[in-house]
């Protein structure tokens, strides 16, 4: 097939009103088809790959595979709990100081140390640039005094 071809797959297949079945089409071109059956076809080696090594191990190395594979399991479970808990901490403790909950996204998630620390200099950053922003905003001209301008013929005629 040449490589710019494109090939259609139908989804979300529904009846409409008119009592017809609705599709939506979703088309890949020869080379997207080919990345994604190539890494199905990657992913079920690996795991052929898996069951030949279990099955070549004694029952107690099987035991001892099995109980690694939930510690690793169970360590990434744990790792993603913590970082939700960071992330809901950090954005609690913005809310506290009363910035945007967008700075959520500019932290560092990977440990309480390092969330901290980009908390407080995210916020020094942002406290400055506001800072800045106002001081440049009220910045303007010098009022001029009475005595350094013009003279103003209604106040000579009060006599000011």
């Amino acid at each position: 097939m040449q490589e710019n071809e494109i090939i259609g797959e139908q989804e979300n297949t529904a009846p409409d009103e008119n009592g017809g079945a609705e599709q939506d089409e979703k088309l890949y071109s020869q080379s997207e088809l080919d990345q994604r059956v190539n890494a199905e076809c990657e992913q079920l080696r690996k795991k052929l790959a898996d069951t030949e090594k279990l099955a070549a191990m004694s029952e107690k190395e099987r035991a001892d595979h099995r109980r690694t594979v939930r510690e690793k399991e169970l360590a990434e479970r744990e790792a993603a709990v913590a970082k939700r808990e960071l992330i809901a901490d950090a954005a609690e403790r913005l809310a506290e100081a009363g910035l945007p909950k967008q700075l959520a996204a500019c932290l560092n998630y990977s440990g309480r140390e390092e969330c901290e620390q980009s908390l407080e200099a995210v916020a020094q950053a942002f406290e400055s640039a506001v800072t800045g922003a106002v001081n440049r905003r009220f910045k303007g001209n010098v009022p001029k005094f009475a005595g350094s301008g013009p003279k103003d013929a209604f106040l000579d005629g009060l006599g000011m």
